[in-house]
């Protein structure tokens, strides 16, 4: 007989492991908005503050080297918490929740620990949950790793797909007095350029001169670090790509620098190997930035269809139209394919659906009863989806004989509608 094995359901988030062990695991779904009174909130948390929270976390990150903790259970509780790693806010996207399409932030788990990663492996941290720093702004202190108590957002559970570590590659190009790029350093999707800029003014030297004004130069800064050493640095792990601007300052004076020669090797290697070397290097660092370049091309995509879309939803919703699923999907497949491609879109719809009445029934005026019967109406002050489900039980009922067979339409809507 074959044997059989469950299949735990789950986001299947990509994760890939760090040169020092530890694990990134990649836009991961965290939080979304809530109305007020929920999870504390002094007020409706909004699209536009969810979007303004990932802001203010990739300043906190950029400008201030700062990122709140990823913990194993929350820091309020019977349980103590225990550090798991980092966590950061990277972008704000339609999400599918419970059958409604709502704004989500998603964040990438930084620096996982090898135990708490093999839990997570293991599906034994299933949920993720925030834990609130301040409302005003909107700020996250820490997220929670949870086992057996469920979050308020029901979000796919966290399964993890691993692949390979992450490492760094330093790319030297031979450098010349017509050569500005000196080195090149890359790792995944991030790269740094290191240049040296000759001043083309400057008085030539001869070769023993500038030997020597080298050396005092690399004796009066020895607490800095030239190319070779940056680049045995970041081969070794000990200096991340992402870190490579924060030296740049000790290193500029010796943007030049090249690996010490060997003593007694004195011959330069023959020049059609040097053009061969030179030519491979570049032609691999030329696929890298091209990599690069598209892969920044499609987030820049990506992040002008949500930007589309979002403003889309919230101009229909304000302008009393109720938006079902189906009708959000197709909104954000147009807005994929550009704004003129959406506005035919929304030109459309607006023509053929019909707007929402005012959320209360003081508003409605002397056109409550030409719209639809109260019997109908009263429904709009449940929600829009049952006012959107009592509407279309109208019609229905409308298109029945007017006879001693029919129900009444209060009795027919509470049978259809509830």
């Amino acid at each position: 007989m074959e044997a059989k094995f469950s299949v735990i359901p789950g986001g299947h988030y990509q994760a890939r492991q760090n040169v020092d062990g530890t694990w990134d695991v990649k836009d991961v779904p965290v939080f979304s908005t809530v109305p007020k009174g929920v999870k504390g909130a002094p007020r409706d948390i909004t699209e536009d503050e969810l979007r303004e929270a990932v802001r203010l976390h990739e300043r906190m990150f950029t400008d201030d080297r700062f990122l709140p903790r990823l913990n194993v259970l929350h820091n309020y509780g019977i349980h103590k918490a225990t550090a798991a790693g980092f966590f950061l806010p990277r972008r704000v996207a339609p999400f599918r929740m419970k059958g409604e399409t709502v704004p989500v932030i998603f964040a990438d788990l930084i620096g996982v620990c090898p135990d708490v990663f093999a839990e997570l492996q293991s599906n034994h941290l299933p949920y993720c949950s925030v834990e609130i720093r301040e409302w005003e702004p909107l700020q996250f202190g820490a997220l929670a790793l949870l086992d057996t108590e469920p979050p308020f957002f029901e979000f796919p559970l966290i399964t993890v797909n691993p692949t390979e570590a992450v490492t760094a590659s330093a790319v030297r190009f031979q450098s010349d007095e017509r050569s500005p790029a000196v080195a090149a350093f890359v790792s995944g999707s991030d790269a740094r350029f290191l240049f040296r800029f000759p001043d083309t003014k400057e008085t030539p030297m001869a070769e023993d001169e500038k030997k020597d004004t080298e050396d005092e130069a690399q004796m009066a800064e020895g607490d800095g670090m030239d190319v070779a050493s940056v680049v045995k640095a970041i081969e070794s792990g000990e200096i991340a790509v992402k870190d490579f601007d924060a030296i740049i300052a000790a290193i500029d004076a010796r943007t030049g620098a090249t690996e010490p020669e060997a003593e007694g090797e004195t011959e330069e290697p023959p020049v059609e190997f040097k053009e061969e070397s030179k030519k491979k290097e570049d032609a691999q660092f030329s696929g890298r930035i091209a990599a690069l370049e598209a892969r920044i091309e499609q987030g820049d995509r990506e992040k002008a269809r949500d930007r589309l879309f979002s403003a889309t939803v919230k101009a229909l919703e304000e302008d009393g139209y109720f938006l079902p699923e189906k009708t959000r999907k197709s909104l954000f497949s147009f807005a994929s394919k550009g704004e003129a491609t959406l506005t035919d879109f929304v030109d459309a719809f607006r023509e053929t659906a019909r707007q929402d009445p005012p959320p209360t029934l003081d508003d409605f005026g002397a056109t409550r009863s030409a719209a639809f019967p109260p019997e109908v109406m009263k429904f709009a002050e449940r929600s829009p989806h049952a006012f959107t489900e009592a509407k279309a039980a109208f019609s229905v009922w409308s298109s029945f004989p007017d006879d001693k067979h029919r129900s009444p339409l209060e009795t027919y809507l509470k049978r259809e509608v509830g």
